[in-house]
C-alpha cells in the first residue's frame, strides 16, 4: 500500500510502526555528526599551519607563552638571593615603622584605659558616700520635727536606721553655743566643753563660739566635746553654717583608721524663705548634725567591686597652708596634702605612670590618683610585639611563596604539551557528547511521539469500547486499560515537557481564565479517587483575587493537578486543603516580586508583629534594600492592616484554623489598586498525609528523586512530577516551597505572577471565557437569601460562605446546634430561609439532633441542607428521613452547591442552555473529509464521528485529499475538512499546490477555525 507516495511498513495487526521515520531521523543525526566532524578537522589543519608559517599571534596563547616563562625563570633563578636579601631588609624596616606606631598607639590606648578607670572608681566613690551620708538628713528631719529629743531617744532613732549608713562610724548632734550662753548650757548638761590636745583632754579656753557634742550614737565619749574647737572642723563649720549646704574636712586618723567628718547646719524652726542671706544663716543656725565617715571603708567597698590588681589608687585631701595643722589630722608641714592609701601595706610604685582625678564634694578638694602597678612600657611592648612578629612571617612566607612559584613555573614547561594534547581530546570528547546528546533528544522525541501515537489510538477505542453494551467484568478490564494508558501517555508527556523546558523552548500563554473555575474543575477531576479514600477536598479562593487573570491555564492546572494528586496519593485519611490569596499590589511599588523563601517567610510571616522583619537575608544589601522599602510603606500599612497578604488558612486544628484567623481572612482587603497591571497569588496545597522528612525536602524537587525507594514501590511514581511543576512555577516569576513534618502531613506553596489586562487582540478571548461562565452563579433568585451555617471549623465554614457570598446571599455562622437554634430564634432581622449543616463539622447525633429539633419546632419550614463527603445508601437514608431535603456532595463547587440550594427552597434548576438535538443526531446529514496519515487515527476520527450522525470519508495524504474534494459532485461536497497539520505533505500542499486545492481550501477555511 502507497501513503503519500512513500511505502509504509505495517505491523502485526495492520498499524503502522514508524520504523521508516526513525531511520530517516538517524540518518540525518550521522550527517549532522559528519559535517561536525569535517568542520574540526579544518580547524586543526589551519592551527597547524599557522604554526608552521611563524603566526605569533596564535603561538603567544596557551603552551607558547608558558615556555617562554620557564625559559625567563631559569635565567633569573640564580640571582635571584640578593633580590631575596633585599627584600627582608625592606620588610624589617616596614615591620619597625610600623612596631614604632603601634607602640605609640598602644600607649596612648593604656593611658586613657587608666583615666577611664580613674573617672569611674570617681563617681562610684562618690556614689557611695552619697549613700551613707544620706542618714544626716533623716537626723536633721529628728532634730527639727523633735528639738527636745534626749540621749536614750537618739540612740534608739540611730541604731534603727544603722541600715541606711553602714560606713559611717558616729552620728552626733552639736549644740551651737555663744560665749554669753556657755555657763547655762554646761550647767543645763552637767559638764564643761574640752578638747583633745596631744591624746589629753583639757578644758577649752574663752572662744568666740562653741559647738559642744550633746547627742552621739553608739557611745557617749565625746559628750561636750568642742567640735569647733579644732581649726579644720572650725574651718568646715563655718563653710556648713554660711553657705547652708553640707560640707565635710580633710580624713583624720583616728584608732588607726581613716575617717572624715560631715556637717549638715540645723536652723530650728525657721522659714527657710528667711535664710537667703548669710547673716540671716548666720543669725539663727541652733547646732549641726555631725557624720564620721570611714573612708577606708567607702573605698574598700568601692573597690572590691573591681579586679583592680594592676591598679594602685590614693585619695589626696587638699588642706589650706593658712590653717593651723595638726598631727592628730595626719597633716603635718612636712606631710601635706593629706593622703589615704588604698593598697595596704605595699610601697607606692616606682617608674610607673599615673594619672590625677581632682573633683569637689562636700567643700573638700579631693585628688584620685591611679598607678599602674608594672612597668606600663614593658607592658605594652608584651602586647603589641606579636603585630610586627606577624607582619615579619607574612612578608617571609610571601617571599618564599613567590620564589616557589617562579620555581614552578620554570617546570610547568614539560606539562604544556601534555595539557594540550589532554586538551585537544577533550575537545573531541566534548564534540562526540553533544552529537550525542543532540541524537538523545531528536531519539526521544521521535520515539515518544511513536509511542503516543498507537496509545491514542488505544484510549480512543477504549472510549469508543466503553460506550458499547459491556458486561460489568469487561466494563471494568475496559477501564484498567484505558487507565493505564492515560498514565503511559502522562508519563511520557512529562518526559517530554521536562526535555522542553531544560532546552528553554517552553513557552507560555498569554490567555484569560478564571482561578475560581479552574480550581472546581480541578476537583471535579479527583472526586472519584477522594470518595474511594473517603478524604476530604476542598478549595478557598479570597475573595479579593480578580474574577479575570490573564496567564497559561494549561500549565497552572498542570501544576494544580500534580500537587493535588500528590496529596491525595500521599494521604489514607483526613483532607486536602487548597487556598488562594492575593499579595497587596501596594507592596510591589518600592520592591520587585521576590521568588525564593524570603517571599513567603514576608507572606506569613508570624501575626503579632505589626512591622515586617527580615530575617535570613544572605547579603547586607539585600536586607538593606528590604528594609527600607517596606519602612517607606510601614505607616500606611499600619493605618489599614499589619500584613501583605491575608493569612494561610488551614485545615488542622491549630492557630491557622481559629476564628480569629478566619476573621483576618474575611476582613483583609489590599492597598494597592487592583487596576495594576499584574498581580502576586500564593496557592498553597495542604494534606494530612505520610509528610516528607527534612533531610529529604531540599532535594524533592531534583528529577527523578522521592522519599526514599521504598515510596515508588509503595506509592508509585517516578520522581519528575515536581521538578516539572518547579520548572513551570519559576517560568512565571514564581517560586515553590514545601514545609513539612513526618506524620503530620504537608503543605506546598506556590507564587504566580499573572498579569490583569491582556494585549489587544486577548478582548475577543476574555469575552468567550466569560460566555462559559456557569449559569448558577447568574442565578439572582438566590441573591439577598438568609442562610445559617452550621459548622465547629471555621474554615470550613469559610468554604461554603465563599461560595453564597458570590451570589449575593446573607450569611450567619454557628459553631453548634444550641448557637443555631439561638440564630433562628432571634427576631432582630430578616428570617432565615435555610440551613446548611456541613456534617464533617459536627458528630452524626448532633447533625441528626438538630434537624429533628426543627422539624419539631416553629422552623419546621425552614429547608436544611448537608454537606458531605458521598455516604453510604444506609446513612443517606438516616439523614433523608431526619429532615434533610438535599445532600450536597464534596468536594464544594459553586454551581452544585448553589443548585443544592435552589432545590432546597423548591426552586427549578435552571440547566444551561443545550441544543435540542441528541448525540446521533449532532452531525446528521453532514459530510466530513478526514486526512490523516495513521491508520488508527483515521479510524479513531470516524468512528467518534460516525457516533454523531455523520458521514466520513478517510485518506491517508494531501494529495488524495486533493483528488477527493475534486472528484466529488457538487450536491456531495465536504461540509468540514479534519485535517493532521503535522503531515510531511501539508506545507508542501498548502503553499505550492494547484490553483484548485487553494480555492478549495479557502473554501473551508472558516470551519478550520
Amino acid at each position: 500500500m502507497q501513503q503519500g507516495g512513500e511505502a509504509v511498513e505495517w505491523g502485526e495487526r495492520g498499524a503502522p510502526t514508524g520504523g521508516r521515520q526513525v531511520r530517516m531521523r538517524a540518518m540525518e543525526i550521522h550527517q549532522r555528526a559528519r559535517r561536525m566532524e569535517t568542520v574540526r578537522e579544518r580547524d586543526e589543519r589551519d592551527e597547524s599551519m599557522a604554526s608552521e608559517d611563524g603566526d605569533h599571534e596564535r603561538r603567544i596563547t596557551g603552551g607558547p607563552r608558558m615556555r617562554i616563562m620557564g625559559q625567563w625563570c631559569k635565567l633569573n633563578l640564580l640571582r635571584f638571593w640578593w633580590m631575596q636579601v633585599i627584600c627582608i631588609l625592606c620588610a624589617l624596616a616596614m615591620v619597625i615603622v610600623v612596631g614604632v606606631v603601634v607602640y605609640r598607639s598602644a600607649m596612648i590606648n593604656k593611658r586613657q584605659e587608666i583615666l577611664l578607670k580613674c573617672e569611674n572608681r570617681k563617681e562610684v566613690f562618690k556614689s557611695e558616700v552619697d549613700n551613707n551620708l544620706g542618714a544626716s538628713f533623716v537626723i536633721l528631719g529628728l532634730v527639727t520635727s523633735v528639738p527636745t529629743v534626749d540621749q536614750p531617744t537618739w540612740m534608739t532613732f540611730t541604731n534603727q536606721t544603722l541600715f541606711l549608713r553602714p560606713h559611717v562610724r558616729s552620728l552626733a548632734y552639736c549644740l551651737r553655743v555663744m560665749p554669753p550662753q556657755r555657763a547655762e548650757v554646761e550647767r543645763r548638761y552637767n559638764g564643761t566643753f574640752y578638747i583633745y590636745s596631744n591624746g589629753s583632754k583639757i578644758p577649752r579656753g574663752p572662744a568666740e563660739e562653741y559647738a559642744p557634742v550633746v547627742l552621739q550614737s553608739f557611745n557617749i565619749s565625746s559628750y561636750l566635746m568642742d567640735v569647733y574647737g579644732y581649726p579644720i572642723w572650725r574651718a568646715a563649720i563655718n563653710q556648713v553654717r554660711q553657705s547652708g549646704n553640707f560640707s565635710m574636712s580633710p580624713p583624720f586618723l583616728q584608732q588607726g583608721h581613716w575617717r572624715m567628718g560631715s556637717f549638715l547646719p540645723h536652723y530650728g524652726d525657721v522659714d527657710p524663705n528667711l535664710l537667703t542671706t548669710v547673716e540671716a544663716r548666720n543669725a539663727t543656725c541652733v547646732g549641726y548634725v555631725v557624720t564620721v565617715l570611714n573612708v577606708e571603708e567607702v573605698f574598700g567597698s568601692v573597690i572590691s567591686r573591681f579586679k583592680d590588681s594592676d591598679l594602685y589608687i590614693s585619695a589626696i585631701t587638699r588642706v589650706s597652708p593658712s590653717l593651723e595643722l595638726n598631727d592628730y589630722y595626719n597633716c603635718t608641714k612636712d606631710q601635706n596634702p593629706c593622703e589615704v592609701r588604698f593598697f595596704g601595706n605595699r610601697p607606692k610604685p616606682k617608674n610607673s605612670e599615673g594619672v590625677s582625678v581632682p573633683f569637689t564634694y562636700g567643700s573638700q578638694d579631693i585628688e584620685l590618683q591611679c598607678w599602674y602597678t608594672h612597668n606600663i612600657h614593658l607592658h605594652v611592648l608584651r602586647e603589641m610585639i606579636a603585630w610586627p612578629l606577624l607582619m615579619l612571617a607574612v612578608v617571609v612566607f610571601c617571599i618564599v611563596a613567590v620564589y616557589l612559584v617562579l620555581k614552578r613555573m620554570s617546570t610547568a614547561e614539560k606539562d604544556v604539551d601534555e595539557r594540550e594534547k589532554i586538551h585537544a581530546k577533550l575537545r573531541e570528547a566534548k564534540l562526540i557528547a553533544e552529537a550525542a546528546d543532540t541524537a538523545k533528544s531528536s531519539f526521544l522525541a521521535t520515539v515518544s511521539h511513536e509511542i503516543r501515537t498507537p496509545m491514542n489510538g488505544v484510549i480512543g477505542m477504549t472510549n469508543l469500547l466503553m460506550g458499547t453494551d459491556l458486561t460489568p467484568q469487561q466494563l471494568e478490564y475496559v477501564k484498567i486499560a484505558q487507565a493505564s494508558g492515560n498514565a503511559l501517555v502522562a508519563l511520557i508527556s512529562d518526559v517530554l515537557d521536562l526535555s522542553k523546558i531544560e532546552a528553554g523552548r517552553m513557552e507560555i500563554e498569554t490567555v484569560p481564565f478564571d482561578m475560581r473555575e479552574e480550581l472546581d474543575n480541578i476537583l471535579s477531576l479527583f472526586e472519584e479517587k477522594v470518595h474511594q479514600k473517603k478524604l476530604e477536598i476542598s478549595a478557598l479562593v479570597h475573595d479579593s483575587v480578580p474574577q479575570w487573570m490573564y496567564g497559561d491555564p494549561g500549565r497552572l492546572r498542570q501544576v494544580l493537578i500534580n500537587l493535588v494528586g500528590n496529596a491525595i496519593k500521599f494521604t489514607k485519611q483526613g483532607h486536602i486543603f487548597l487556598c488562594v490569596r492575593l499579595v497587596d499590589p501596594f507592596f510591589y511599588e518600592t520592591i520587585s516580586p521576590p521568588t525564593s523563601e524570603q517571599f513567603f517567610d514576608l507572606v506569613d510571616i508570624k501575626r503579632k508583629h505589626s512591622i515586617v522583619e527580615v530575617e535570613g537575608v544572605d547579603s547586607q544589601q539585600d536586607q538593606t534594600s528590604l528594609k527600607g522599602a517596606i519602612a517607606v510603606r510601614s505607616s500606611l500599612f499600619r493605618a489599614r492592616h499589619q500584613h501583605m497578604a491575608p493569612p494561610r488558612l488551614s485545615m488542622k486544628p491549630g492557630p491557622l484554623s481559629s476564628s480569629s484567623c478566619v476573621a483576618e481572612w474575611r476582613n483583609w482587603k489590599p492597598i494597592g489598586d487592583l487596576g495594576f497591571d499584574e498581580v502576586t497569588c500564593v496557592i498553597s496545597i495542604e494534606d494530612s498525609g505520610i509528610g516528607i522528612p527534612k533531610f529529604m525536602q531540599s532535594r524533592l524537587f531534583e528529577p527523578f528523586v522521592q522519599a526514599d525507594s521504598s515510596t515508588s514501590r509503595e506509592y508509585g511514581g517516578t520522581g519528575i512530577g515536581l521538578s516539572i511543576c518547579q520548572k513551570l512555577v519559576r517560568l512565571t516569576r514564581g517560586d515553590i516551597i514545601v514545609e513539612s513534618e513526618p506524620g503530620e502531613g504537608s503543605v506546598f506553596k506556590f507564587s504566580q505572577v499573572l498579569p490583569t489586562s491582556g494585549q489587544r487582540g486577548d478582548l475577543q478571548k476574555l469575552a468567550f471565557a466569560m460566555k462559559r461562565t456557569p449559569s448558577g452563579l447568574q442565578d439572582e433568585r438566590v441573591s439577598g437569601i438568609k442562610v445559617l451555617l452550621v459548622d465547629a471549623n471555621p474554615v470550613r465554614q469559610e468554604v461554603a460562605a465563599t461560595y453564597l457570598r458570590r451570589v449575593g446571599a446573607l450569611i450567619e455562622y454557628a459553631e453548634d446546634a444550641r448557637i443555631a437554634l439561638e440564630l433562628l430564634a432571634r427576631n432582630d432581622g430578616p428570617p432565615f430561609q435555610a440551613v446548611i449543616v456541613d456534617l464533617q463539622g459536627m458528630d452524626h447525633n448532633s447533625s441528626i439532633r438538630l434537624v429533628q429539633r426543627l422539624k419539631e419546632s416553629t422552623f419546621k419550614r425552614i429547608p436544611v441542607l448537608a454537606l458531605s463527603i458521598p455516604p453510604d445508601s444506609s446513612l443517606q437514608s438516616e439523614l433523608h428521613e431526619a429532615g434533610y431535603l438535599h445532600i450536597v456532595h464534596k468536594p464544594l463547587r459553586c454551581t452544585t452547591l448553589i443548585a443544592g440550594l435552589i432545590q432546597s427552597l423548591g426552586m427549578q434548576v435552571t440547566n444551561p442552555s443545550r441544543k435540542q438535538n441528541t448525540n446521533a443526531e449532532m452531525l446528521s446529514n453532514k459530510r466530513l473529509l478526514v486526512v490523516d496519515d495513521n491508520m488508527v487515527n483515521r479510524r479513531v476520527a470516524s468512528s467518534m464521528l460516525q457516533r454523531y450522525g455523520a458521514t466520513v470519508v478517510t485518506v491517508n495524504g494531501g494529495n488524495q485529499a486533493i483528488n477527493a474534494v475534486r472528484n466529488q459532485p457538487p450536491e456531495k461536497q465536504f461540509d468540514m475538512i479534519l485535517m493532521d497539520i503535522q503531515m510531511p505533505e501539508v506545507s508542501i500542499l498548502i503553499f505550492n499546490s494547484s490553483h484548485l486545492f487553494r480555492s478549495v481550501f479557502c473554501r473551508f477555511a472558516w470551519q478550520l477555525l
